[in-house]
């Protein structure tokens, strides 16, 4: 069974310091004077190459976010054409925005170009930084180093809020970390991925945890049935990274404390990873938006119905002789209304047959009025409706 050779090339770009002297005295210069030299030319090369890397970065920074606002101009046009588009409904209606709909649409060219370069700039700046890093020389002390190293003081170092959190039920945690949640619901909408995981190790990492994830997606659910879709894919956004976070850890086999940070660098730094997280999301809050549909069609076909003439509005409930029949019913007597409860015919006839004339009559025309007694057609009423 033959194995992978080992992979040397990591040492192709080692400065040491004992290797043969370029400098052009080095003749006559002492070797540790030399040495420093040639470790302080190092370093000034380093510096530089560094001080090039940072300025990228930043401005691949900057893009970004003019990338995502350009982003949002193009969807809010979009949609501006979509519904000028559905409200035409005549010829005259056409021809007078036909002017407004051909500029939307130049802007949304215009938008889309300039999306298309700042893209093909990020891209341009990833391969340089790729290059530089390539590029980059080592010394013997630099082959060593410390990979990661992190120090939390004061409110960032809370172990025991973790330990705290893990423990907690879903109501428990949604009331004590519900206005936490509720902060990074509303705040990410201006955040890179980056800025969002700076957020959460700031203290925050306890908050990573399915319970979270179940408060936020309920939350923008809610937003979306009330047609605030903006809040909604804001929150569903935030929604989304926990679950991700998660399942990161899950794959690592780590907890999500210590999965967000390397989730969120890994997002910041590889514009194609990125580019597939978002296409997964936009699946993800589709579905959401879906699902808001279907729940607001079930609230609409479970909505309560009135159980009783009382929680029926008065207007709505006055029968054909214009009576209010919760009235008329409050003003029978008490054996008449007992005879009526017990859907007694027979009882009721009895009950009013034993009135005096005239009493009986005004009781059955009241109730008649109010819609509480209907003579069957055909049939002798009674003397009391004759």
């Amino acid at each position: 069974m033959s194995t992978k050779p080992f992979d040397y090339s990591k040492w192709d770009n080692i400065e040491l310091s004992d290797d043969e002297d370029t400098h052009p005295g080095a003749q006559f210069i002492e070797t540790q004077t030399l040495r420093r030299l040639k470790r302080e030319a190092h370093e000034h090369k380093e510096n530089e190459r560094k001080t090039k890397v940072d300025a990228l970065l930043e401005e691949k920074k900057r893009v970004k976010k003019e990338i995502r606002a350009l982003e949002e101009n193009l969807v809010a046009l979009v949609e501006a054409l979509s519904v000028g588009g559905e409200g035409r409904s005549s010829a005259n209606e056409d021809a007078e925005t036909s002017d407004a709909t051909t500029s939307k649409a130049d802007d949304a060219k215009a938008v889309k170009s300039e999306l298309e370069s700042k893209r093909e700039r990020v891209s341009e700046i990833e391969h340089e930084i790729e290059r530089l890093e390539r590029e980059r020389k080592f010394n013997a002390d630099e082959m060593c180093y410390v990979a990661s190293e992190k120090t939390l003081v004061g409110s960032q170092c809370k172990p025991e809020e973790i330990s705290r959190a893990s423990k907690m039920s879903y109501e428990e945690f949604t009331t004590t970390y519900g206005s936490d949640l509720d902060e990074i619901a509303v705040a990410n909408a201006s955040m890179s991925y980056g800025e969002m995981g700076e957020w959460f190790s700031s203290g925050r990492l306890h908050l990573l945890c399915d319970h979270a994830t179940g408060y936020l997606l309920l939350k923008s659910l809610y937003l979306e049935m009330e047609k605030k879709t903006s809040e909604a894919r804001t929150c569903a956004r935030v929604a989304f990274a926990c679950k991700s976070i998660g399942e990161f850890a899950e794959a690592g086999k780590k907890s999500e404390r210590d999965a967000a940070s390397p989730f969120f660098a890994r997002l910041e730094s590889n514009s194609d990873t990125q580019r597939e997280y978002e296409r997964s999301f936009e699946e993800y809050f589709s579905k959401l938006r879906d699902r808001a549909e279907v729940k607001l069609r079930e609230e609409k076909e479970t909505q309560k119905e009135p159980t009783s003439l009382e929680e029926i509005p008065i207007e709505d409930r006055l029968g054909p002789g214009g009576l209010d029949p919760v009235a008329v019913y409050d003003s029978l007597p008490q054996e008449m209304r007992e005879a009526f409860d017990s859907g007694s015919v027979d009882a009721l006839k009895k009950y009013v047959n034993a009135l005096p004339l005239e009493e009986a009559r005004k009781h059955m025309k009241a109730m008649v009025d109010a819609g509480l007694w209907v003579p069957t057609p055909g049939e002798d009423p009674g003397e009391a409706l004759r």
